[in-house]
């Protein structure tokens, strides 16, 4: 696993999308921010990874677009998951 001081530190953004908005549509949206990352994006909900200095931007790009509104911003993406429960990932069964 690669350390903070490496990789950098890195923010999830929880947003608030119209239903009809896919990952890819997302993602495109997004292009022109270089350390961006969709995460999830389904059922009207989307989580975002940036980088600190990028988190202005993305939130800015996206809140600009009519029905997009960001939630939260975290550090972690298991805090956003436990926070709202609707972005948890169904578990892989274990044998």
């Amino acid at each position: 696993m690669v350390v903070k001081s490496e990789r950098g530190r890195r923010r999830y953004i929880f947003f608030r999308v119209p239903e009809d908005v896919r990952r890819d549509d997302l993602a495109q949206m997004l292009s022109g921010i270089a350390s961006v990352k969709v995460i999830t994006c389904s059922g009207g909900e989307a989580v975002v990874r940036c980088s600190p200095a990028d988190r202005p931007l993305v939130t800015g790009a996206l809140e600009s677009s009519k029905g997009f509104g960001s939630v939260r911003t975290s550090g972690t993406l298991r805090t956003l998951r436990d926070r709202y429960p609707s972005l948890r990932v169904p578990q892989k069964r274990r044998r």
